[in-house]
């Protein structure tokens, strides 16, 4: 059966500096499910791909189930893109993500979608295509929400996929791989891997436990190592972006990872871009990265002041995160940190506190994003309850929109000003000027980062 599987534009809401940075790995993986069964699926990235409407009206028409996937901030382009479908073919429609998974209900009242998968897509797409194919009945389908005369039914959850290592490699080959930018990468190609599921803490500001719970599975070294050589083989990869936030949580399959490359005689280029928790490394952990080619770990450091952190069950504390700078700089780790202004409990005094915090342990790089309290998450309901969340279109919920709450003390304009604050002080400093000179050490790296220091210059002004 031909499957549709549509990635909507996220320009407006995440805000387009360059080309998209990744392929959507989740839509990958679904494709490579459906292929192995042998459906012939097709991916149009909207970010990606400059498709005119007559060439995406032309493709739908042969479509006979089109499946999208959307983030809370993405669900009304995803809802527009769905509405195009209806209009101009017969297809039906499905959505899944994280926004289908945390409001299935919203999503479904949509005129324009005919199902939602909640939770982990790829089974329950396969299932839900061979429904659709052989007229089967859709009450079996464990994760799906449907419309039947008018009434929402929601079918009992599906559960965790145990075994990752039986899941196929996502199918990349569905992407045009020169559309994507890989930010800040030493060499191209780049491909991003991700070797687990889950995440066992309670940060109060974090969506990925709502998909993929608090249970996390491993992929096994040997699983890892097989889709990096396949990588090598196919796409010719001379750089690999682990997107786990928790690769490091099992200090043994660190070092699995590293002696299964080292095995292979594998040499390539690895970054962690999506952050490692500084709890979870050692400087045995950060040697054995840097021996596998590791060049560059991010930090969740989110806040420099412990009671910020406390507020928002981060778990960490100020020392542990001194720490792991020292120790990844020391190894000679390039290192970032992503910090977020704008917590609960958040003062004029405490947002100096992360400013002055983040130029003490001075990350190679540091982004300062205002908090966005997505729907589903503790503090989205912590902030809703005290009147604080001034902005419900969650279109509004980009990384690069405008604050969509106020605090105590702090309006979206004061948390916005904030945050061209905190870029000023940290990178417009003679030292970290001529840090960020020698970090060019590749044309690739130069490319982005020239695009984007004229963004981030614009955008403090």
């Amino acid at each position: 059966m031909k499957v549709l599987l549509i990635n909507p534009p996220t320009g407006k809401v995440y805000g387009k500096i360059a080309s998209p940075d990744y392929h959507p790995l989740g839509l990958a993986y679904i494709g490579a499910v459906l292929e192995k069964t042998g459906h012939e699926i097709k991916i149009i990235d909207m970010n990606a791909e400059n498709i005119s409407k007559n060439k995406l009206k032309e493709i739908i028409k042969s479509c006979k189930l089109i499946g999208l996937t959307a983030t809370s901030p993405t669900f009304n382009q995803a809802e527009k893109v769905c509405k195009f479908i209806k209009e101009n073919s017969k297809a039906t429609t499905v959505l899944g993500g994280i926004h289908a998974t945390i409001a299935p209900e919203d999503c479904i009242k949509s005129k324009y979608i005919d199902l939602v998968i909640r939770g982990e897509g790829e089974f329950a797409m396969l299932e839900l295509v061979d429904a659709v194919e052989n007229k089967k009945p859709l009450s079996k389908i464990k994760g799906l929400t449907y419309k039947k005369n008018q009434k929402i039914i929601a079918n009992e959850n599906r559960p965790l996929f145990k075994n990752l290592d039986e899941i196929p490699f996502p199918s990349r080959h569905l992407f045009n791989q020169t559309k994507y930018s890989y930010p800040d990468s030493l060499s191209s190609p780049v491909m991003p891997v991700l070797t687990s599921r889950g995440c066992p803490h309670n940060c109060t500001y974090c969506c990925t436990k709502l998909i993929f719970s608090r249970t996390v599975r491993f992929r096994s070294a040997k699983n890892i190592v097989d889709e990096i050589e396949q990588l090598i083989k196919d796409f010719k990869v001379k750089e690999i972006h682990f997107w786990d936030d928790n690769f490091t949580l099992s200090k043994k399959r660190v070092f699995e990872v590293r002696d299964e490359l080292k095995k292979r005689k594998i040499k390539l280029n690895f970054a962690f871009p999506n952050g490692l928790r500084v709890d979870q490394v050692d400087e045995d952990i950060l040697r054995c990265l840097k021996e596998m080619g590791v060049y560059s770990v991010a930090f969740g450091v989110e806040s420099g002041n412990q009671i910020i952190l406390d507020n928002v069950k981060k778990g960490i504390n100020l020392k542990q995160i001194r720490t792991a700078y020292k120790l990844a700089k020391k190894i000679g780790l390039e290192t970032w940190g992503f910090f977020m202004l704008g917590l609960p409990g958040e003062t004029p005094q405490t947002i100096k506190n992360t400013i002055n915090f983040a130029k003490e342990i001075n990350p190679d790089v540091a982004k300062f994003h205002i908090l966005k309290p997505f729907p589903g998450t503790e503090v989205f309901n912590q902030l809703k309850e005290q009147n604080l969340i001034t902005e419900f279109d969650y279109s509004m919920y980009g990384i690069h929109t405008r604050p969509v709450h106020k605090l105590p003390g702090l309006s979206e304009d004061n948390l916005l000003n904030y945050s061209k604050k905190a870029y000023r002080e940290f990178y417009l400093r003679p030292p970290k000027i001529i840090n960020h000179i020698l970090r060019v050490k590749s044309l690739e790296r130069f490319k982005l980062n020239f695009k984007t220091a004229l963004n981030l210059l614009n955008s403090i002004k």
